[in-house]
């Protein structure tokens, strides 16, 4: 497995950063999962049009490499049902913010963004890239963060591959009610690692 510096290629000029507009011409891309190649190429500029979720491309000079979609959630927890969950708060806050603790308990929904789709050509798989673009993406709510945005969520195709790299990036899930369903809710903990990042 070859390991690929993603940012390094970035300030070389090697790869772009682009976001998806209703104009631009998307190269070639084929990440192996037919459902994800044609919400690329089919869907991804309606759901520009319609703001409904936007869509950020990693391209060369000859195809795209990896894309994202970003949309607006809300993480729904049952504080009741769900402890872990609820521990996972205590433990993010307390020692820090006690008052703001005692506002969140009993809270059942939290600002979120989705990560509606993502995925990386059959080509640059297995090389980093998916990590450190997901790196990317978490930097950019802790770092200038332009609206209240406490967790990234995600539903992750039921198959053993895409959960165990949620897991290893630190995503949790949501419930165990959707266990045999085709995606899994999952969500990873932003406000843990803003406070980290203020230590």
């Amino acid at each position: 497995m070859v390991q690929s510096n993603l940012i390094k290629n970035i300030e070389s000029g090697e790869i772009l950063e682009v976001r998806l507009t209703d104009t631009h011409t998307i190269k070639p891309f084929d990440c192996g999962v037919a459902d994800l190649n044609d919400f690329l190429f089919d869907d991804s500029k309606i759901h520009i049009k319609y703001l409904s979720a936007t869509t950020y491309l990693f391209e060369n000079e000859n195809k795209t490499i990896a894309y994202y979609s970003l949309q607006n959630d809300l993480l729904h927890i049952d504080p009741q049902t769900d402890k872990d969950f609820d521990m996972e708060l205590w433990d993010t806050i307390a020692n820090k913010d006690y008052s703001y603790l005692l506002r969140m308990r009993g809270i059942s929904t939290f600002p979120a963004a989705k990560i509606g789709r993502f995925a990386v050509d059959s080509e640059f798989q297995r090389c980093g890239y998916g990590t450190q673009i997901l790196n990317l993406i978490i930097m950019g709510f802790l770092v200038g963060n332009k609206t209240g945005c406490q967790f990234l969520t995600v539903d992750a195709l039921n198959n053993v591959n895409t959960l165990r790299f949620y897991e290893r990036n630190g995503f949790s899930f949501v419930t165990l009610n959707d266990y045999n369903k085709p995606s899994r809710q999952m969500y990873k903990n932003l406000i843990a690692l803003k406070q980290l990042d203020n230590m």
